[in-house]
């Protein structure tokens, strides 16, 4: 039996691991800023990483796209008026390679779902805005002054067609009406787990049977739900 449970535990760690979300793995920005969090985004191959000073309200952040080709756009925003509309009032940093093959990255307020994502100031400072392509992903570079002590934003992201440099409506697949969250810029501590001093022991008999059948149980839901039923039935059947 015990030779068993660690035969499922090796096999479950590895699954875990290739299924786990993979932004703390990435470190090879071409600022050579290290960035104290990170989220892998749900939508659109995406990532977002950040430093934030509550205090001044400077936010620099990396958001990384990837999976994506030289004639497309993507974009990273802020909506201060609420996910409702998503892009409407979006505060967008827009980025894409040119037909030279140089990056351009700038500013956009989205006012219209029509939006061709003209070149405009936001409501929010952005000293620095850089944006990099390779290895078919694209990342832009930002820091962003927000109001002192905000702790969250209403994020929205995005990809998109270029055309002769231009940048086209995006399409309206779910994953890109999807593409908006909440994003934590300050992370809390998860709350600690309860521990009860009063408990009865039940017959050690009886324990040990039923925690080898739930053992067993528990372990062929996860590797079935984690690395799919034909691993399982290859190494045990």
């Amino acid at each position: 039996m015990l030779r068993l449970v660690l035969v499922f535990s090796l096999l479950f760690t590895l699954c875990l691991s290739s299924s786990a979300q993979t932004c703390h793995t990435y470190k090879s920005f071409s600022n050579n800023l290290t960035y104290s969090s990170c989220n892998d985004l749900p939508y659109l191959n995406s990532s977002i990483y950040w430093n934030y000073n509550s205090s001044s309200g400077s936010l620099q952040i990396a958001y990384r796209h990837t999976g994506i080709t030289a004639s497309n756009w993507v974009a990273w925003a802020i909506n201060p008026f609420g996910l409702q509309s998503a892009m409407i009032g979006a505060q967008a940093l827009v980025a894409f390679q040119l037909s030279n093959g140089t990056m351009r990255a700038y500013t956009s307020k989205i006012t219209s779902y029509a939006t061709t994502l003209p070149e405009d100031k936001l409501q929010y400072a952005v000293p620095n805005l850089t944006a990099t392509y390779a290895n078919a992903e694209i990342i832009i570079y930002a820091t962003l002054a927000l109001p002192s002590n905000t702790t969250t934003i209403n994020q929205v992201w995005q990809e998109g067609p270029v055309s002769n440099d231009n940048p086209g409506a995006h399409p309206l697949a779910p994953n890109n009406t999807n593409s908006k969250g909440t994003l934590h810029l300050i992370s809390t501590p998860a709350p600690s787990r309860w521990s009860g001093t009063n408990s009865i022991a039940p017959n050690a008999s009886s324990s040990r049977s039923s925690g080898r059948m739930l053992t067993w149980v528990l372990l062929r839901f996860w590797l079935t739900m984690l690395c799919g039923w034909k691993l399982i039935h290859v190494i045990l059947f």
